[in-house]
């Protein structure tokens, strides 16, 4: 049993801390004020199980620190569009809207991927690879993946052209149908690749801008 917990906890935990988040969301209500003091324990309980999973994680692998870039995925497919309807709805057409994309795009998803980064960072992580996480995370946001999840995110169709794509709109002079949305996407993905196949540390290592036990550290 020790052997097995010391292969699997990490795993056990994840799985157990998934399915038990995805409890919470679809069973319990979405509301701000708590009426069953067990809903409290519940989500006290599945959050420290996810918190084991992580703990335990290992830490050894070779490309261990791409994993760091899966959390953009949900934030941009999800929770982000999510924040980005009401925020949009709530707002539309007062001068509150500008104050929160600015408040959602340029603070709390840059915020995130430099987060991780330092986490990686502080964990032993080298800057070619920091800088990667950093470059995939701003990348993923400029592909438009949010954008494309924008209706999908709430239940509805899939939308037509990608209005509120602000920042492809003023490269092309008009909204992407969704498709043309989706390759656009795509080549930012084939950018990420390359960027992660280039020796991003040799690079580094050999311009002198590590110390010498930094470079020698494998």
């Amino acid at each position: 049993m020790k052997e097995f917990l010391q292969k699997y906890l990490w795993l056990v935990a994840l799985v157990v801390g998934g399915i038990g988040a995805l409890l919470i969301w679809f069973c319990l209500p979405h509301q701000s004020q708590i009426d069953e003091a067990w809903w409290l324990i519940v989500k006290f309980l599945i959050y420290f199980i996810a918190v084991l999973g992580v703990s335990f994680f290992p830490n050894k692998l070779k490309f261990g620190y791409l994993l760091t870039c899966l959390p953009f995925f949900p934030f941009l497919m999800f929770i982000i569009p999510r924040a980005s309807y009401y925020g949009i709805f709530g707002t539309l057409g007062k001068p509150e809207q500008g104050e929160m994309y600015t408040n959602l795009y340029f603070l709390l998803y840059p915020g995130i991927i430099m987060s991780v980064a330092f986490a990686y960072r502080l964990g032993g992580g080298k800057p070619g690879q920091c800088i990667k996480i950093c470059t995939t995370g701003i990348l993923m946001i400029f592909s438009g993946l949010l954008d494309l999840s924008f209706n999908t995110a709430h239940g509805e169709p899939l939308a037509k052209t990608l209005d509120y794509a602000y920042h492809i709109i003023i490269l092309f002079g008009r909204p992407l149908t969704w498709m043309e949305g989706f390759f656009f996407c795509l080549a930012h993905f084939v950018l990420i690749a390359i960027i992660i196949a280039l020796p991003l540390d040799k690079w580094i290592e050999k311009m002198g801008l590590v110390k010498t036990e930094e470079a020698a550290a494998k």
